[in-house]
């Protein structure tokens, strides 16, 4: 690695991994300072706009500059930033990129005697290739083999929901109470974890729940049940009154991503708390026709299975959103899980999402590429991490 390249990485990674590393803190916030800091896309210097697509590069695209790129950047400066990112939508290393990005964020790839885990990779390939919507890869129809040809998808659900309905997701999320699964499914593609602002996703009425999940004051609960909760600092149905309705979708789904339309939901009274029969997982719910039932609501709409589900998020402005902030952290190499976790600003994502959605009603993988990385807070937040490495 050459010495530009390397303080280049070592210079991001040291400002994402100290201070605030925050990605779209808006200029000028700081109270001591006396006027807020205007910031120009179009008037970076060649040299700060080479170093910006130096580091864009090789996760994107997996290349460094070329010739040409280098040449644009030299004559224009900070105005070859868009005509650069945008003309990358047609290069092979965007597909291996969107397909690594999302293997990454799923933890699912290769395949066993027993189950293909590149379905999912597969998939999101196909999306990018074909220049289809980003969202596809919720709500596509089919599945696809290694050589790009329709396969049927292999959970044996009547429905299908894009990467959710392949076995290789299903089977690699699998855990009591479907809690990975769900817990996988609103992080991945919408960037949240548990609990949940009420306007994102009401909650189950505790009534409807296991006494458990029903616990709305710790004050309720026995010491025992406080130590088996996930999150002792919340009381039981703040998490979990969000999960059930999640959970719920996948409650006919087995251990290995095999659809039983016979699940019952209930609890195996000689098993695991969390595991019902069969390779199952027990349900939030405590009704025997509630246990039993794939519907659901997500977000607030009410839908029937996994499959309308999935349309919902999909839908969701949160999913754009999301999906900037994956590519974020994907391409800079940025931890935003945990309490040391960095933050993205919730505007720019927004931002970003309303830019991409302006040049497509469905935005494809590319069109939120160049909407994410010609963002002006992106470029800026970066361009400062980079500062002094020209010098």
């Amino acid at each position: 690695m050459s010495a530009r390249i390397f303080g280049t990485a070592f210079a991001v990674l040291t400002l994402l991994a100290c201070g605030t590393g925050d990605i779209g803190t808006p200029p000028g916030t700081n109270p001591d300072d006396d006027e807020p800091e205007t910031f120009s896309v179009e008037g970076l210097a060649p040299s700060k706009t080479r170093t910006y697509l130096e580091k864009l590069a090789p996760p994107l695209v997996g290349r460094v500059l070329t010739p040409y790129e280098q040449q644009q950047i030299e004559a224009d400066g900070g105005k070859a930033i868009e005509p650069i990112v945008k003309a990358w939508a047609t290069e092979p290393g965007l597909v291996s990129a969107a397909r690594a990005m999302m293997e990454e964020k799923l933890s699912v790839s290769g395949e066993t005697p027993d189950i293909d885990y590149s379905l999912p990779g597969n998939l999101v390939e196909h999306v990018v290739k074909t220049n289809a919507p980003w969202s596809d890869i919720l709500t596509a129809p089919s599945c696809y083999g290694r050589d790009g040809n329709v396969v049927a998808c292999d959970s044996g659900a009547p429905f299908t929901a894009g990467v959710l309905t392949t076995r290789g997701y299903l089977a690699a999320r699998a855990s009591r109470f479907n809690l990975t699964r769900s817990s996988t499914l609103l992080r991945a593609f919408a960037c949240q974890s548990y609990p949940q602002d009420d306007s994102i996703q009401p909650r189950v009425p505790p009534e409807k729940l296991r006494h458990l999940f029903s616990i709305t004051d710790l004050s309720q609960a026995d010491p025992e049940e406080i130590a088996s909760a996930a999150n002792p600092d919340h009381p039981c149905h703040d998490c979990h009154g969000q999960f059930a309705a999640h959970a719920q979708l996948f409650v006919k789904f087995d251990q290995e991503g095999i659809y039983r339309p016979e699940a019952t939901g209930e609890q195996d009274p000689d098993g695991e708390l969390g595991r019902s029969f069969n390779g199952l997982m027990t349900s939030h719910f405590k009704e025997p026709a509630d246990m039993a039932s794939e519907k659901s609501q997500m977000f607030g709409t009410e839908v029937n299975n996994l499959a309308e589900a999935a349309h919902v998020l999909s839908d969701d402005p949160l999913f754009l959103q999301c999906s900037a902030q994956n590519l974020l952290e994907y391409t800079l190499r940025i931890d935003t899980a945990g309490p040391l976790g960095k933050t993205v600003d919730k505007d720019m994502l927004a931002r970003i999402a309303d830019t991409a959605s302006a040049e497509s009603a469905e935005p494809t993988f590319p069109e939120i590429v160049a909407a994410t990385f010609t963002d002006p807070d992106v470029v800026r937040t970066v361009v400062g991490a980079l500062a002094g490495d020209d010098e």
